[in-house]
């Protein structure tokens, strides 16, 4: 093989993967659940001109609870996008609250063969907005809930 073929191979090798580093999913920029809890409240606050909430990922058992809260600013809410990509029954999509008020819900059941299971993440994965409000200003995160696979 001559040097021109050969550079041509190695620069395309690269090429490709490079390409694929950039193409990994979603799911797999966070660490995957390797534990999961009956019980889980998320912190909302706002670093900086950021929001921020602690777990990002959060890791529940099926038909364990999910409680927000927050200990700073004004107020927080969570949004799903509809009852399909909400991680409870239907018509809990949105919780809203003040600080230090705690409010949520248990989640719902999660199966192995459910659209929403991701083997990368460990379970279902639902993605939510989180908005805090702190000095009058607005910051968003939109972190997840996995749900373990299970029946409850």
């Amino acid at each position: 093989m001559d040097a021109k073929v050969s550079s041509l191979l190695c620069s395309t090798a690269m090429i490709v993967v490079l390409g694929m580093a950039g193409n990994r999913n979603v799911y797999a920029q966070a660490p995957a659940c390797t534990e999961f809890s009956s019980s889980v409240t998320i912190q909302i606050s706002t670093s900086g001109e950021t929001a921020k909430v602690e777990p990002d990922r959060a890791c529940v058992d099926t038909g364990g609870k999910v409680n927000w809260t927050a200990a700073d600013g004004e107020t927080w809410k969570t949004d799903f996008a509809d009852d399909d990509h909400s991680a409870f029954k239907p018509g809990h999509m949105h919780y809203r609250g003040k600080v230090h008020k705690a409010i949520g819900a248990r989640v719902r059941a999660c199966s192995t063969s459910d659209p929403r299971f991701n083997e990368a993440a460990g379970g279902c994965v639902f993605k939510y907005t989180a908005t805090h409000v702190k000095g009058g200003k607005t910051s968003t995160i939109d972190p997840d809930i996995v749900i373990k696979p299970g029946s409850k």
